[in-house]
């Protein structure tokens, strides 16, 4: 069996649901783990293949890239937002989630590239209540993101990342991929996950349906989120993206720049 690793946010569901369900042939161990543990237990071999940032993926030069996947956005994403008291370009301190440097590195190409500030970074616990005290923004993703991208709308200026993203670069912002080492033989088990990719597309109402009730998060908001923000493909448009985002990782400092990726083949 292939130990496969996923997380348990929204936006990962119709990769995985016919997997966790077997609903197709597989030879996957479905393992959910803490998206804050995933890229380690990757690292250290505890799964074999996992769905990982792509920040991650960048810095492991021997990890190989499962084709026809990802999680990626066009513009709005509605999941990688800031809550501002105040204009971006102003702010002056951001908490940011200190279980994801992923996200906090795509904040900084914002800020510091895009709109030439240097704020402060606090890592901090995001979902915690007064999050937005002593700051002047904070960055909420994946669930709490999407849950708060409509509570807060009225109270603070929501900023998000994906839209900021393509309109500074015209490309799509990919966010996740499943990769594993070199030395993983997929066989037709790469076929079995795309299989489930569209098989949980295919039933995108049904997993809106569930996740509405176990995440606290109105149905209309979890099929609009799936249905529109959330692509999940890797096509040309997307590797480019990804690129991109290599390019701007390394003139920061957090990663080499890449010109191609590595993916598994039959």
């Amino acid at each position: 069996m292939i130990k496969l690793g996923s997380v348990s946010f929204l936006n990962a569901q119709p990769l995985t649901y016919a997997i966790e369900n077997n609903l197709i042939n597989h030879e996957f161990d479905l393992i959910q783990t803490p998206p804050s543990e995933l890229s380690l237990k990757l690292h250290k071999g505890d799964i074999d293949l996992g769905l990982i940032p792509v920040a991650e993926l960048l810095k492991r030069k021997d990890y190989k890239v499962v084709p026809g996947i990802s999680i990626s956005s066009i513009g709005s994403v509605d999941s990688v937002i800031i809550a501002a008291k105040q204009d971006i370009k102003e702010l002056k301190s951001v908490a940011v989630d200190k279980r994801s440097q992923s996200s906090t590195a795509l904040l900084r190409i914002v800020l510091e590239l895009f709109y030439g500030t240097t704020p402060e970074y606090i890592a901090t616990d995001i979902d915690k209540e007064g999050m937005m005290d002593n700051v002047d923004g904070a960055m909420l993703i994946g669930d709490s993101g999407l849950k708060q991208c409509y509570n807060l709308s009225g109270e603070y200026k929501i900023y998000d990342l994906g839209e900021i993203w393509t309109q500074e670069t015209g490309l799509p912002f990919v966010y996740a991929v499943f990769a594993g080492s070199k030395d993983v033989i997929l066989g037709t088990n790469a076929g079995a996950l795309i299989e489930s990719k569209n098989y949980g597309l295919g039933i995108v109402d049904k997993i809106s349906k569930i996740e509405s009730q176990k995440l606290g998060i109105d149905y209309d908001i979890c099929y609009k989120y799936l249905t529109d923000r959330i692509k999940y493909d890797l096509g040309h448009e997307e590797i480019k993206g990804m690129i991109k985002y290599s390019e701007l990782l390394s003139n920061l400092g957090e990663a080499d720049k890449i010109t191609d990726l590595n993916f598994y083949t039959k």
